[in-house]
């Protein structure tokens, strides 16, 4: 986390197997990014950290130095990648009358609003992730293709239709 410039780096994912228990690995690409966030979110992360380096106080000895994630358990280990998706349905199932979630949602959630609100695929992408951003593309075509009917009717505001 890059709190002077409002910036993340997202280098690396855990996974979880059987055989191995949680493990890191590189992303899908391979590639490292860095994602900037507003401001607001900037400040939640900083007072979740105060709380994580309160918990590491806390923990003395029992907490787990060898790892530096984000996000762990209560004794600094890394969290099963797989316990975000079942608090996800546990919270869909106490909440009926909200759709359902899961964590892959809040990635689309993003994608669509972007999308929608202009901005250009190149940018969503990259923001996203994945090697090629023909993939974006083709996810989320049907936003595009809204979004090229409302620019048809902004230049029809623009350039044909009379204004009183």
């Amino acid at each position: 986390m890059d709190f002077d410039n409002n910036k993340i780096r997202i280098d690396s994912t855990l996974l979880y197997t059987p055989d191995k228990g949680v493990y890191e690995n590189s992303t899908k690409t391979g590639d490292t990014r860095y994602l900037k966030l507003p401001s607001e979110s900037m400040l939640l992360l900083r007072k979740y950290l105060a709380w994580y380096n309160e918990l590491k106080l806390k923990n003395g000895d029992r907490w787990h130095k060898e790892y530096d994630y984000c996000f762990v358990r209560d004794d600094g280990r890394p969290i099963d990648p797989d316990s975000i998706t079942a608090y996800c349905s546990k919270f869909s199932k106490e909440h009926p009358n909200l759709p359902h979630i899961n964590p892959h949602a809040f990635r689309h959630t993003q994608a669509s609003t972007l999308i929608s609100s202009g901005q250009d695929i190149v940018t969503v992408a990259k923001r996203l992730g994945p090697a090629r951003t023909s993939t974006t593309l083709d996810i989320y075509s049907h936003l595009i293709a809204a979004a090229d009917a409302d620019a048809s009717e902004c230049i029809a505001e623009v350039l044909l239709r009379r204004r009183a």
